[in-house]
């Protein structure tokens, strides 16, 4: 097993990413979104076990979207009136 630290660890998946084609890369990040979108999912149903399916998705869909989690989280400036 090869111990190392978080930042070396970052920089090392930096490079990996960098020598896989965009393709491969972009592959990642849906995949990224899906594992995200299930645990978002599971955890509105636990929030919520009356609502219907239909309801979660929605509502995991949202907590998922950039206004959401940038107004929410980050303090930028909301989308123009």
């Amino acid at each position: 097993m090869i111990l190392m630290k978080p930042d070396e660890g970052v920089r090392k998946q930096i490079e990996i990413y960098k020598g896989m084609a965009g393709m491969e890369r972009l592959k990642i990040v849906f995949e990224m979104w899906e594992i995200a979108l299930a645990q978002v999912k599971a955890s509105e149903k636990s929030m919520n076990p009356d609502l219907d399916e239909k309801e979660i998705e929605r509502r995991a869909r949202q907590r998922m979207t950039a206004d959401t989690l940038c107004s929410r989280y980050y303090c930028c400036p909301g989308p123009q009136a």
